[in-house]
């Protein structure tokens, strides 16, 4: 079974899942990445244990990582036993009362308390943040390949930024 190295190092939350293939989450930013032992075969990367990300690589017969054209932008590594995740950049912008906004994905443990940041993230179709005011409000979102996010429309107004590179979060509008 290849011995295939992943590498987060570039994300700014590093911990990552492979769902049947590693028991746990783990930190991908060590030195040269986590080594994992897999078959030849498709894999998906994830950061959060109910959702996937848009992230999907393949272990060639000869051991060797590789994915698609449309995961260069967030991928590196093909043709080697390393895969490096570097993800894209986003803004996350809060505004409103001052509250700390938690990420829920990549073993964020640290709010977000302080005006903007910009965080690297693989694209994904279901990430969470949470507000850590008195309701613990929980907003989700998504972000494209090119680093544009997106939300459900019930989050109008608790959010902004559809179509660009920085979510807004209205603290006191959620």
């Amino acid at each position: 079974m290849p011995l295939i190295r992943i590498d987060t190092c570039e994300l700014t939350y590093p911990w990552f899942w492979l769902p049947g293939h590693l028991p746990h989450f783990v930190d991908g930013s060590v030195p040269g990445g986590v080594p994992v032992r897999l078959e030849p075969g498709e894999y998906t990367f994830q950061q959060s244990r109910q959702h996937p990300c848009d992230v999907h690589f393949r272990v060639t017969p000869a051991g060797e990582v590789d994915f698609d054209a449309d995961q260069d932008a967030v991928l590196r590594g093909r043709g080697t036993h390393t895969l490096r995740v570097v993800g894209v950049p986003v803004l996350l912008r809060p505004t409103g009362r001052p509250v700390p906004l938690l990420p829920m994905w990549g073993g964020c443990h640290e709010p977000i308390d302080t005006g903007a940041r910009t965080v690297r993230m693989p694209p994904g179709p279901a990430y969470e943040i949470r507000l850590l005011g008195a309701r613990r409000t929980v907003v989700e979102f998504s972000v494209g390949r090119d680093g544009v996010v997106d939300y459900p429309e019930h989050h109008e107004g608790a959010l902004s930024g559809r179509g660009t590179g920085t979510l807004t979060v209205d603290v006191g509008a959620a």
